[in-house]
């Protein structure tokens, strides 16, 4: 059987439908004690046995009269042992508990399980099983009572009472007791199981209560039904509180609760009163709450017994009050950490704090800006305050929540420059975390300086034309020489993103010195510095790659107007 099968079991009638598996606590208003305080609870255990052998734990229990432990119990909540209590003539069993202290303690619950009869002896009326707790006087006073007059159950109730304050002292402690039948043969069974002592402590979370009324139907055959809808999610057990008015005075006289068709207790078998308040209170577990309301709704029925008679005015009222899961705001902003830029100088890497972004702002290209300064014009050591800034365009932006990491990608390789990033922290779409938390301090920026000194003893492209144009050579080499020199000049002029056409054209002007060096059109000395300057500019170009312009014409030659000339082209 499963384990909501061990339910609170009030008085059971032989055709009463199989119990579900409910763990259910409802303290008897009947006998003075306190109530449960209609809150969510943590609890830290002070006493707990589940009798998990034969033989009773002289760390629990200072005095055993009688009682045993055994498997005669059906179907023991903590399987196979329960403890049994029953009775002989004029004698009843006892098991008392060790001393607590609970001086510092202001919420203490006991909770039990119980059974009558079980696989045992059937419990005759008179024959109840009782729990008293001593007070600081050294006296026992009864706290609860489960009468012998029941049906014979075949499974475990579950019962939670509140301690009363006068039980919160140095010395606690409480008892099981059968009271005696008449005969030396009555020896009718009772079953105890997972009895615990706990302390109790609030949360915080807000107090969330629901209240329906029903009237004039409290009698058989009716059968009431009570939706709470719109359930928030609960942060702890729940109180639910039945108030009926209405004909039950007598033991026949009851109501079963039902909880989206599943039983769930029958109330009021011994505590009814006819055409005026009785009130049960019931306990509802946090897992069982969290089940019954997984789709945000609990359906309540109650169910008249066939001797509730509609001779008078009837109400029935149920109220259902939970903590609920508080609701923590987020207000914290994400932080940027850090900002690097990568080796290659096409990525920033922005290193955030530990608070997950929103994966679709952090990826928005539009939420950065990478600028470009081209140089500090008013020469004041601020590159970005002359106007002369360009954007420089974005390929993709990434994510990435495990690392707490965003990549911001540029489409060209940036050098020789300075260059900012700018991520937008304040905008209606920049960059939030999931609580809608822009950054902190808005807007955040970072510079980075990709300027190189320039050596200024380094061979260039244009002294490589000078040095050839100096020699004595062919008209034919000479030109050819040049014309591959030109080229190459003219592409460095177009930024870093020739830089490898260029090293193709220097390479050629190589060849060709090593063709003339072979047929003796150049001296091997001066082929050797010629090639030794161009091996000089190709490393340079590869240290520090030219500037992409930021404005560049050149002239092109074009076919206009039936015939060649060189037109500015922008």
């Amino acid at each position: 059987m499963s384990p909501w099968s061990k339910l609170l079991d009030g008085f059971q009638f032989p055709n009463r439908p199989p119990s579900p598996s409910r763990q259910l606590k409802r303290p008897k208003n009947s006998l003075g004690l306190e109530p449960l305080e209609e809150r969510v609870v943590m609890s830290a255990t002070l006493f707990s046995d589940t009798f998990d052998s034969t033989e009773f734990d002289a760390a629990n229990w200072s005095a055993v009269q009688n009682a045993t432990i055994d498997d005669v119990g059906r179907d023991e909540p903590s399987a196979p042992y329960a403890a049994r209590i029953n009775g002989a003539a004029g004698t009843g069993d006892v098991l008392e508990s060790v001393a607590l202290d609970l001086s510092n303690e202001s919420n203490v619950t006991l909770t039990y399980r119980f059974q009558r009869g079980g696989g045992g002896n059937v419990v005759e009326a008179g024959n109840d099983l009782v729990l008293q707790y001593r007070n600081a006087a050294g006296d026992w006073v009864e706290m609860d009572r489960k009468l012998g007059s029941g049906s014979h159950m075949q499974e475990f109730g579950h019962m939670t009472v509140a301690l009363p304050s006068e039980a919160l002292h140095a010395n606690f402690q409480f008892r099981f007791m059968m009271t005696g039948g008449s005969t030396a043969i009555d020896t009718d069974d009772w079953f105890v199981d997972d009895v615990e002592v706990r302390s109790l402590d609030a949360s915080e979370g807000e107090l969330f209560t629901a209240s329906q009324t029903q009237t004039n139907n409290l009698f058989f055959p009716s059968v009431l039904t009570f939706d709470f809808e719109d359930l928030p999610e609960p942060g702890g057990d729940a109180t639910l509180t039945i108030r009926a008015n209405g004909d039950l005075s007598s033991f026949l006289e009851n109501v079963v609760l039902r909880a989206d068709g599943q039983y769930i207790d029958q109330l009021f078998l011994a505590d009814g009163v006819d055409h005026d308040e009785s009130t049960a209170t019931i306990i509802l577990p946090q897992s069982l709450l969290e089940s019954l309301a997984a789709d945000g709704t609990i359906s309540f029925t109650v169910t008249p017994s066939a001797l509730v008679n509609n001779n008078g005015p009837t109400s029935v009222t149920l109220e259902l009050s939970y903590s609920q899961v508080p609701v923590v705001t987020d207000t914290d902003p994400p932080v940027v950490e850090s900002v690097e830029l990568s080796e290659d100088g096409q990525s920033f890497v922005v290193q955030m704090n530990d608070d997950d972004l929103d994966a679709i702002a952090a990826e928005n290209v539009a939420s950065y800006t990478i600028l470009q300064a081209n140089g500090d014009a008013n020469g004041d050591g601020d590159p970005f305050n002359d106007g002369d800034e360009t954007q420089v365009a974005i390929a993709s932006v990434q994510y990435n929540a495990e690392t707490d990491q965003i990549v911001v990608n540029a489409l060209d390789q940036l050098y020789n420059d300075n260059f900012r990033l700018v991520i937008d922290g304040d905008g209606a779409g920049g960059v939030t975390d999931l609580a809608g938390n822009h950054l902190a301090n808005g807007d955040h920026f970072a510079d980075f300086d990709r300027t190189v000194d320039v050596d200024t003893d380094a061979p260039t492209i244009q002294d490589l034309k000078d040095s050839t144009a100096q020699l004595n050579l062919s008209r034919r080499l000479q030109f050819r020489l040049s014309c591959t020199l030109n080229m190459a000049l003219r592409l460095s002029e177009h930024g870093s993103g020739h830089t490898k056409a260029v090293t193709f054209l220097l390479t050629k002007y190589i060849r060709h010195l090593d063709w003339a060096e072979a047929r003796g059109q150049i001296s091997e000395a001066d082929h050797a510095a010629l090639v030794s300057q161009t091996h000089q500019v190709i490393d340079g170009l590869a240290e520090n790659p030219p500037p992409k312009p930021h404005h560049h014409c050149h002239r092109r030659w074009t076919w206009s107007h039936h015939r060649w000339g060189r037109h500015r082209r922008c």
